[in-house]
């Protein structure tokens, strides 16, 4: 507990709250909530989702933005890497009335298939939560009202792996894995996947380890 918080530990706090005013009872619950949260497990989950949630979106950023202009790569020469710039701006950057990348690329991916406008649409809310538990983090860790969405980590990952997928079968299309022989989407499994798993599983696994009530995972 920091040293500048003091809650008031008489009369057996957090125990029976008979013949108290409901306001005092709701204070005693406020408190059992604020020792709850400040329990350094508790901290430690709520900080070890917070690095899992930023991990994972900033995986989608790379393979919405940074694998869709690889796709349009013309070559390299001297002055580093070409791209067609014109197919680039009439196929994807013109889908945006603003001709911002990221929604740009989010509405090519929607038409080739690869997630569904209702995804492209969940991103936002998944941006604004990353925002929230990068610049606001403190309140997440301090305020028993505030705690990490799991339902917007699970929907990022199902988009990360849809999008993923779908740049494994481009590879498969153009031939990539011929040497491998008959490979599918589900035999070639990104890098970045694996070590993503692998996060998931050991925060999973550190929750076991240590009963808390912090955002609990499936994997």
């Amino acid at each position: 507990m920091p040293a500048e918080i003091h809650l008031d530990r008489s009369a057996g706090w957090p125990g029976r709250l008979d013949g108290v005013t409901d306001a005092a009872r709701d204070s005693e619950q406020l408190k059992a909530l604020l020792m709850a949260k400040l329990q350094p497990d508790r901290i430690r989950a709520t900080l070890s989702f917070a690095g899992l949630y930023q991990i994972t979106h900033e995986m989608i950023k790379d393979v919405v933005l940074t694998s869709i202009r690889q796709f349009y790569l013309k070559g390299f020469d001297e002055t580093g890497f070409r791209y067609d710039e014109e197919r680039y701006a009439e196929q994807v950057l013109k889908r945006d009335p603003k001709r911002r990348p990221f929604p740009a690329s989010l509405l090519w991916l929607v038409d080739s298939g690869a997630i569904s406008l209702a995804q492209a649409d969940r991103l936002d809310q998944i941006y604004a939560h990353r925002h929230e538990l990068t610049h606001e983090l403190l309140k997440y860790v301090v305020d028993p009202d505030f705690e990490p969405d799991v339902n917007l980590f699970v929907d990022a990952i199902e988009i990360l792996t849809a999008i993923q997928r779908f740049w494994t079968q481009v590879e498969i299309d153009v031939g990539s894995f011929e040497h491998l022989g008959n490979v599918t989407v589900d035999d070639a499994v990104p890098a970045s996947l694996v070590v993503l798993q692998l996060c998931i599983d050991a925060y999973a696994a550190g929750l076991k380890a240590t009963p808390t009530t912090a955002p609990e995972v499936s994997t």
